[in-house]
């Protein structure tokens, strides 16, 4: 699911595995070997489940927190505390423009205007998430607003 889960579920599974190790190395018979691993796999499943619950949890109330940031920001009687961030945008934007079309097409002795390879990919995720963010969030804003006054 996350970095977090795998984090989390990739040490549950080491300790398990070590565990199992050692319980092989004291039980005797079959039984109680198959018995005590089936107990062992019952728990790392739940020990799985329980780390991909809280990774979720954790990315929710990441999302809900920059949320309120952004709620406050624009309810801030501060002019400057609703431009910060999309003046960070333009200077960002501008500044990667900037590099991306001056960057190997400034020589003198031959002239060809080319973008690197690398450039191109910035812009495609720069766009998706600005177009996602600013456009994406508001057409679910209208939409929501028209279901809810119905």
């Amino acid at each position: 699911m996350s970095w977090f889960s795998d984090l989390i579920s990739g040490g549950v599974d080491k300790i398990i595995d070590s565990t199992g190790k050692a319980i092989d190395s004291i039980v005797t018979s079959d039984e109680e070997r198959l018995r005590l691993q089936n107990e062992l796999v019952a728990i790392q499943v739940k020990a799985k489940a329980d780390s991909e619950a809280l990774a979720a949890n954790t990315e929710t109330k990441l999302e809900e927190e920059l949320t309120e940031r952004l709620k406050s920001d624009m309810t801030s009687d501060e002019p400057l505390a609703k431009k910060v961030r999309p003046l960070s945008l333009i200077y960002l934007l501008l500044v990667v423009s900037l590099l991306a079309v001056t960057d190997g097409n400034l020589s003198y002795d031959t002239w060809h205007f080319t973008v690197g390879a690398e450039y191109i990919d910035l812009f495609k995720a720069l766009l998706l998430m600005v177009f996602g963010f600013y456009f994406g969030s508001r057409g679910l804003e209208k939409i929501a607003a028209v279901i809810w006054k119905k």
